[in-house]
């Protein structure tokens, strides 16, 4: 059975926030802003952030709400938007190799598309249920 139509479209915004937030700048470093655009921070991410660990619940969100399996798509959409909102805190990140810590001096466009990426999966999750096809 299809999920609710709310759940569908809040589940596309979601991914469509997240493919844009893959282009633009998520954070600066040391007053620097344009050397970490999302793309590369999930794919480099993992070393240095705890935060990226949202990226897969938020992926597991997405398939748990296609298949309209809300409370399993809420606890990990409600769980990516704690980690993602979790970098707010953060006070400095490792930007290279060598493991040194650098101070975050601002966020940018690509970090709240992730943001809001993450809260409209939780979104979609609540909304996410099975309805009767109707012939």
């Amino acid at each position: 059975m299809p999920s609710s139509k709310t759940a569908r479209v809040a589940l596309m915004l979601s991914v469509i926030l997240f493919a844009a937030s893959l282009t633009q700048d998520a954070f600066c470093v040391s007053g620097i802003c344009s050397d970490w655009p999302g793309w590369s921070i999930l794919l480099f991410g993992a070393l240095g952030h705890t935060s990226w660990f949202a990226n897969p619940l938020l992926g597991a969100s997405w398939i748990a709400t296609s298949f309209s399996r809300r409370v399993p798509a809420l606890i990990l959409g409600v769980a990516a938007l704690a980690l993602a909102g979790s970098f707010l805190f953060e006070t400095s990140v490792i930007t290279n190799e060598a493991g040194m810590a650098n101070p975050v001096t601002g966020l940018r466009e690509g970090y709240w598309l992730w943001l809001a990426s993450t809260a409209m999966a939780a979104i979609a999750a609540f909304f996410a249920r099975k309805v009767p096809v109707k012939l």
